[in-house]
This record gives structure tokens, C-alpha cells and sequence, in this order.
């Protein structure tokens, strides 16, 4: 029995050896055909697919749809997707790749009497493949380079299989797929020509007729042509297999007819999907879309009220109330109720939720409501807070953010206008008033704070925190003879603004010390013969918002105030008026506002530009009153430049005259600097800058003069003209470029460096004596530990000072070092003592080794460095004026 069973086996082992021979690729015999076809189909191929439908199984696993918004028809059209299936898709693309390489038979058959071939056989010998499973290979590459979003390669690959492939029904596949694949990039009309192109009839497979009537559907929702989507959806959805495939198309399908208005076919097809017992979160989308597309006159509010009050109160929506409330809103919205949903839609904004995109509906739907009114101020902080929460996929996102930032330029200005108008009707109040209600405010922060709200109070002042929490609290916010302080709008616009310029940390109530802002000290402090102490303690109470200095530092208590205010309102006014002109397209608002400035600034510099702008935007709308605008600029400002625009048809060809000549100028310049001829190039550029000083090609001029003044001079020279180009036009790339030599300068030859902030800290610093100082460490590291640091620094303060009230602050500057300032000293000469015996590198702990420093400076000097920001060129100063 034994020896049978060897025998059998090394009769198979032969038999395999002989058809391996017999079967190779480079022949094409129908054994060979048979044999590579199996092998291909259940080895290769198979593995293949298995990891393809491995990739959309993950897709499906794991994508979330956002059931708030239109639902895509195939999840794949989220670039998400691509990170869960890819490593899957990129198995398929190798095993078929395999398939080709290793199984694919070009070879053309032989036959015995080449003059007796039938059609059959005439036919064969026209094929360019012999494997059948090659071509679904090539058809699986195409497909999964598709889910990997490789559409250039999908596009290659695809257009092959359509022009070689032997089954039809792979063509018409590939033909679908190729359709897909433009309307993921946007080229519809290439996808309707494909797609339309087909023949649908009755032999086309379920599964290829349910892939047409998707794609279709497809592409003509891409193309917000909702209305065509509507037949081939309701087709498709009778095709296709898998009860997620069909909640999800009958929801789209839903979602379609209630973009086109037809509520109560959409309330049917909701329900429907209710019926399919769908996951819980698409079973509460479709019943919050049932009561979002009621028709108030033929429906029965009060139900849909109950229902939706029903849902808030089950502990399984908790998740959820922010989307029950917004679905409430809607619902007083359509009956009229315009405070009711108001308030139902903040609660939404409010609520605790990880759905941030639907915080931003809420204010996207509060930010309409103001616009439509129009309440600028409101609409831009609801549109501004809308931005933020929404994910940048959102549809219309970008004319969503377009539209924040237009209102975002004209708020800011109604912001400067409203805050000076504010401050300086405060300071025209008799003192006693203005005292009696700076302390009722103060009052009131004491009193919450001892309510426990003291959180909230500091946070008043926190941007950055204060924004989430009560920005949308008040609803009736009066935006005329308010306190700046208590106007909220005012306080909490500009989210964005704020996370731009001051990050997301959280603050402290002297945030602005943080990163050093310069603080504008109105009052007595400039008073030589007030005593050092009372300066410190001013400087201290400035950033207290429970001591009144904190409100009176910015009130224009003195004429020069008066008038910088002044100046603010106006450049706001006139910039406002151009917001409303240009951005918001609001005609009135910006003749008003136009008219505004020139009412209260009757004598200022910008009247002539208020007139320009008052003539061109009511030229088409009102030709009298545009013209008695012309007029009146023509007449009281002919010289000015808005005047000459009107008067000289040709100014503008001048304009462009001058702009020619100032590039021809700077091309000679140029070319007289590459041919070395540098004392040329450098009267050029002087010449030029003489006769076109604010042309945005000045600051070209002054770096070419830079660098032939580097070619002839020497590096103190060169660094001169540099150092005007920063001065002289700050922010342009020409001063980065500069600043960069400058930086390169200051490595190469640090002895002209040390030379040059000398000169600076003898012109801007001032050694008083007779004035209070205080103590300052600093910490080149901007990783070093700042808590660890002011630790050392108190410990040290504790253990040798004892009887001693001393302050220390520590804060970190501008992310490059660290300050920590030690004050309560009681005149000059207590803190001289405290810097010589306080040694840093024996009471702080370094771990790091970092470079650190010490010196002692007045308040008024440290102002100057608190915008300077450069320490060291300090430590110059305070060597030669102090140690020496």
C-alpha cells in the first residue's frame, strides 16, 4: 500500500513537471491558455482582489459621514480615505502586476493549415492577449491607483483596459471608472461625454447598471445640478447591494429633494430610512431632518416641537442636543419666532459637543441672520467664529472665509472707531464721574469675585478664553455710549486676530506683558519729580483690572492724546467707508460713513480721498450727488492728488509714465552694476530715490545702492545703507534681505556690531540714578524651564530677604529668552546691592548651561527694551553707565 502511494506521488510530481514544460507562457496552445488562466485566476488574481476588497472594507469600517451635510455618493471623493486603504491597494496593484508579468501570453497560436482557419480562429489571431485574467488585472491596477487618488496613473491605465481589453464588460467598466475619475478632478464634461456615451441596455450586469446610474448621479451633484441628480439616485438605489450602500443613497436622495424644495417627499424618504434600521447617529440625522423640512403652513409645528423636545430629553442624545437645538432654531426661525431661534441657536453654539463643525453651522446660521439685517458688527464676529470651528472641507468654506474676512475689514475699523469715540467721551467727563464709574466696574469684579466668579472676571480681559465662553452671551449688545469695556463685541471680535498675534496659551490678567506690548503710560509718570516708587507702582497698577489705572492708561487725557485719537478715528472712518464700498458693497452705509468723517474732521488730510471715494461709488447711482462731490473735491483741493485724477484725464497715463521711467532708471542701474561700473549704478539709484521716493521700486534702489556701496566701500559703510533700508521701509523683502546681511555682518565682524548697539543704547537709553530700578535676569534659552527659573530666583529672595516685600515676574520674550524682573527695591541703591551680591550662576540651576545675564534698569529703560527687545545691547549700556 505504502509503495502505491510513492508511486502515486511520483506520478503526479511527473505530471506537474511535464504540463510546467508544456504550459509556458510562450506558448499559446489552448492547454497553455487553460493552465495560465487558472493559475492567474485562482492564485494571483484572487490574493489581488482579496487585498482590494480588503481596502474598501476598511473604508467602510471606518469613515464618518457628516449626515448635517450633503453626503457624497462615493466615500472615496474624501482624500481621507486614501490613508485607510492604501497600503491594501498598494498589495492589489503587485499581485496584479505579478499577474501581467508572470502570466500574461502574447504569443500568437499556431495552427496546422494556415489556409483552413474559420472566423473563430481569424478571430483569436486578432486578440493582443490570450489571458483572460490580464485584463481584470490591468482593470484591478486602475482601480486601485484610483483609491490611492494616483489619478494621472489611474487615468493611463484605465485608458489602456478600454483600448486592449478583450471582454466588453471590462471596457464599459473601465469606461464608469474613467467617468469617476473626472469627476473627482473636475472634468465634467469629459465625464458626461463617457458616461453618456454607453449603451445601458438589458444585458448589462446589475452591478455595471448600478455603477452608471451612481456616476451619473455623481456627476451632476459635483455640478450642484441637484435636480438631474434626482432620477438616476432613485435608479441606482434599486441596484445596488449592502444596506449601508442603500440608507446612505436613499439619506442623499432625501437631502436632494429637499435642496429642490420638495419638503414632503423628502419627510417620506427620512422615513424611510428610519424603517432601515440604520446606525443610531443616521437614525437621529434623518428624524432631525424630518423637522428641518416641515412646511410651516401645511405641517403641524407643535408636533415637530415635541418630538424634537422629546429627543433633547433622552440621556441617549447628549451627544447630540447641539444638533436638537439647531433643528429648534430652524423650527421658530420658520414660524417667525426670530428671538426664540436666536437664542436656540447660541444654546447650539454652546452646547457640549465634539462636533465642531456643527458649532460653526450654528454661527454660520446666527452670522446670515445678521447680515441680512444688517449688523455688520455682529454678523462679522458670528462669521468670524464660524471660520474657526468649521473644517476647512465644509462645502463653500473658502466664499465662507472670504466673506468673514470682508467683514473681519470693515468690523476691525467700526471697532477702532466705536473703542476712540468711547475713550474719549470717558475723558471729557468731569473727574468725579469718570472716577465713579471706573469704580462701579471695579466694583462689580470684586463682587463676582467673591461670588466665585472670579474665572470669569479675569477672563474679561483673556481674549483667548474669554471669547468661548461669553462672546455670544449677550445678544442686545447696544453698540452707542457704552463703556469700551463692557461692549462685548468690541472685546471679544477677532478670535483669529487674537490666536495670530498672541497664541493659544493660557494668560495670565497682565497678558500683554507677556509678550511685552508696549504699555502707554498717559499719566503724571514723565513727571521728573514724582517719586521712584509711585513710578513703580504705576507701572504695576497699569496691568491690575481691579485698580484704575488699568482703565485709565489709554483715556486722550491731554491734548496730543486728543489728537492721536482723533487721527485713529478718521483713518478708521475712511477705511470703514472703503470696507463698506469695496468688500460689502453696501453704498449707503459707505456714503454715511464717507460723510461721517468729513462732518467731524471738516480740516483733515483725508477729506480729499472721503470726496474721491463719496464721487466714484454714487457716480452710477445717483449722478447729482456724485457730481456736487466732484465738484467739491475740485474746488477746495485742486492740487491734491484725488483732485488731479478727475481733473487730468491723462494722470493716470502719467502715472504709468513715471512707473516706466523709474524701471528704466532701475534696469540701467542694474545693468551698470553687473558690468562693475558700481560708482554709476550708485548716482542711478540716488537720482532715482530723489525723483521717486514712495515708488514700490524705491526699496530696490536702496539695496542695489547697498551692494555697490559694498563693492567700493567698506563694511561699516555697507552696513549703514542696510540699516536705513530697514528703517526706512520695514516688512519689505528687499529690508529681510538686508536684515539677513546684517545678521551675516554681525557673525563675520562682531566688533561693528558691538560698535553699532553701543551708538543705539547711548541714543535710546538714559541712566537716572535718581530714579527707582529693578532687578533683571535674563536667559538666553528659550527652552529653559521659565517655572524653574523664577522658583530659584523667589527661593533665593525667601532664604536672603526675608523681611523684604520683593516681586519677581518671570515671562518669556518673544520666543527667544527669558526675563525674569525682581522689583520692590526702595531706591537706586538697594537695587545696585541686590545685582552685586545676587550671582546667577551659583542660585539658578542650569541644566541646559545656558547664557545668562543680570543687570538692574529703570522703568523709563525698561520701556524702551520691552520694545527694543535686545538685552544685550542693554548690558553695553548698563557696563559703561553703571559699573564704571
Amino acid at each position: 500500500m505504502a509503495s502505491n502511494k510513492i508511486a502515486y506521488k511520483y506520478l503526479v510530481l511527473l505530471g506537474l513537471s511535464l504540463a510546467l514544460t508544456c504550459c509556458s507562457v510562450e506558448k499559446n496552445t489552448s492547454s497553455t491558455r487553460f493552465y495560465q488562466s487558472l493559475t492567474a485566476r485562482y492564485n494571483i488574481y484572487f490574493n489581488g482582489n482579496e487585498s482590494f476588497k480588503a481596502g474598501l472594507a476598511k473604508i467602510s469600517r471606518s469613515y464618518q459621514d457628516d449626515y448635517a451635510e450633503l453626503l457624497r455618493v462615493f466615500e472615496y471623493s474624501d482624500p481621507s480615505t486614501v490613508s485607510l486603504c492604501s497600503s491594501d491597494m498598494e498589495r492589489a496593484i503587485q499581485k496584479a502586476s505579478k499577474l501581467i508579468s508572470l502570466k500574461s501570453i502574447t504569443a500568437k497560436p499556431e495552427f496546422k493549415d494556415p489556409r483552413e482557419i474559420s472566423e473563430k480562429d481569424k478571430k483569436l489571431l486578432e486578440m493582443k492577449e490570450y489571458n483572460e485574467w490580464v485584463d481584470d488585472s490591468y482593470l484591478l491596477i486602475g482601480k486601485a491607483r484610483f483609491y490611492k487618488h494616483e489619478f494621472n496613473e489611474a487615468n493611463a491605465i484605465l485608458n489602456y483596459s478600454i483600448t486592449n481589453a478583450n471582454d466588453p464588460a471590462i471596457k464599459t467598466e473601465a469606461v464608469i471608472w474613467l467617468a469617476r475619475l473626472y469627476n473627482e478632478t473636475g472634468n465634467f464634461s469629459e465625464s458626461s461625454r463617457l458616461i453618456t456615451g454607453l449603451d445601458i441596455g438589458p444585458d448589462i450586469s446589475k452591478s455595471l447598471k448600478s455603477m452608471y446610474y451612481t456616476t451619473l448621479a455623481d456627476l451632476f451633484i459635483k455640478q450642484k445640478r441637484y435636480a438631474e441628480a434626482i432620477d438616476p439616485l432613485t435608479k441606482s438605489i434599486k441596484l445596488v447591494s449592502g444596506k449601508r450602500a442603500r440608507y446612505r443613497l436613499t439619506y442623499l436622495l432625501a437631502q436632494l429633494y429637499e435642496k429642490t424644495g420638495n419638503g414632503e417627499k423628502a419627510t417620506e424618504l427620512y422615513r424611510d430610512v428610519v424603517k432601515m434600521n440604520p446606525p443610531y447617529d443616521v437614525e437621529f440625522n434623518a428624524r432631525i431632518n424630518i423637522a428641518g423640512v416641515f412646511d410651516v403652513n401645511s405641517g403641524n409645528p407643535q408636533s415637530i416641537r415635541r418630538e424634537l423636545e422629546k429627543m433633547l430629553n433622552d440621556s441617549k442624545n447628549k451627544d447630540y442636543q447641539d444638533q436638537i437645538y439647531f433643528a429648534l432654531g430652524n423650527v421658530s426661525m420658520k414660524e417667525g419666532k426670530e428671538a426664540e431661534g436666536l437664542e436656540f441657536y447660541r444654546k447650539s453654539a454652546t452646547a457640549r459637543s465634539q462636533n465642531q463643525n456643527q458649532k460653526g453651522r450654528s454661527y454660520l446660521a446666527l452670522a446670515g441672520y445678521y447680515l441680512k439685517k444688517p449688523d455688520y458688527m455682529k454678523a462679522g464676529t458670528y462669521y468670524d467664529s464660524a471660520v474657526y470651528f468649521l473644517n476647512q472641507k465644509y462645502p463653500d468654506y473658502q466664499a465662507i472665509k472670504t466673506k468673514s474676512q470682508n467683514l473681519n475689514a470693515l468690523v476691525s475699523q467700526l471697532t477702532i472707531i466705536q473703542r476712540e469715540d468711547s475713550l474719549q467721551r470717558v475723558a471729557k467727563m468731569p473727574g468725579p464721574e469718570r472716577d465713579a464709574l471706573i469704580a462701579s466696574i471695579i466694583a462689580k469684579i470684586v463682587k463676582d469675585e467673591s461670588e466665585g466668579k472670579m474665572r470669569n472676571n479675569a477672563d474679561r480681559y483673556n481674549l483667548g478664553e474669554y471669547y468661548e465662553s461669553e462672546r455670544r452671551a449677550q445678544g442686545n449688545i447696544d453698540q452707542e455710549g457704552k463703556w469700551y469695556f463692557y461692549n462685548q463685541t468690541a472685546l471679544t471680535f477677532g478670535r483669529t486676530e487674537f490666536r495670530k498675534r498672541w497664541g493659544d496659551r493660557k494668560l495670565e490678567d497682565n497678558w500683554r506683558r507677556s509678550d511685552k506690548e508696549r504699555i502707554n503710560n498717559v499719566q503724571a509718570n514723565n513727571n521728573p519729580n514724582e517719586p521712584a516708587q509711585q513710578k513703580t507702582d504705576t507701572v504695576a497698577a497699569e496691568t491690575d483690572f481691579k485698580k484704575p489705572p488699568f482703565y485709565l492708561k489709554n483715556l486722550p487725557l491731554n491734548d496730543s492724546l486728543m489728537v492721536i485719537s482723533n487721527d485713529k478715528m478718521a483713518t478708521a472712518m475712511l477705511n470703514a467707508g472703503k470696507a463698506y464700498a469695496e468688500r460689502i458693497t453696501d453704498t449707503l452705509k459707505a456714503t454715511e460713513t464717507f460723510e461721517m468723517l468729513i462732518n467731524r474732521f471738516p480740516s483733515g488730510d483725508l477729506i480729499p480721498e472721503a470726496l474721491y471715494n463719496l464721487y466714484k461709488i454714487n457716480k452710477n447711482s445717483s449722478g447729482a450727488k456724485s457730481e456736487t462731490y466732484r465738484q467739491l473735491l475740485l474746488k477746495k483741493y485742486p492740487d491734491n492728488e484725488f483732485a488731479r485724477i478727475l481733473s487730468d484725464p491723462a494722470y493716470y497715463e502719467k502715472k504709468i509714465a513715471e512707473l516706466k521711467m523709474a524701471e528704466k532708471i532701475y534696469d540701467d542701474a542694474y545693468s551698470a552694476f553687473t558690468n562693475e561700473k558700481f560708482n554709476d549704478a550708485i548716482t542711478l539709484c540716488d537720482d532715482a530715490l530723489k525723483r521717486f521716493p514712495q515708488d514700490k521700486l524705491a526699496p530696490k534702489f536702496m539695496l542695489l545702492k547697498a551692494y555697490s556701496v559694498a563693492r567700493i566701500s567698506d563694511e561699516r559703510t555697507f552696513r549703514d545703507e542696510l540699516n536705513n533700508l530697514v528703517k526706512v521701509w520695514p516688512g519689505t523683502d528687499e529690508s529681510k534681505k538686508a536684515t539677513e546681511l546684517i545678521a551675516y555682518l554681525n557673525q563675520k565682524t562682531p566688533e561693528l556690531k558691538v560698535e553699532e548697539d553701543k551708538k543705539i543704547a547711548a541714543e535710546i537709553f538714559v541712566a537716572d540714578t535718581t530714579v527707582n530700578h529693578v532687578f533683571v535676569l535674563i536667559i538666553n534659552d528659550p527652552a529653559f524651564n521659565l517655572n524653574l527659573a523664577s522658583f530659584d530666583v523667589i527661593s533665593y529672595n525667601i532664604d536672603n530677604f526675608t523681611n523684604k516685600n520683593y516681586k519677581t515676574e518671570g515671562a518669556m520674550i518673544d520666543n527667544k529668552y527669558i526675563q525674569i524682573i525682581v522689583s520692590g527695591f526702595s531706591d537706586y541703591k538697594q537695587a545696585m546691592n541686590y545685582y552685586n551680591v545676587f550671582k546667577a550662576e551659583k542660585f539658578v540651576r542650569n541644566p541646559t548651561g545656558a547664557k545668562m545675564m543680570t543687570f538692574i534698569i529703570s522703568a523709563d529703560n525698561l520701556k524702551v527694551l520691552t520694545n527694543d527687545k535686545n538685552p544685550d545691547r542693554y548690558l553695553f549700556f548698563f557696563k559703561e553707565k553703571y559699573l564704571k
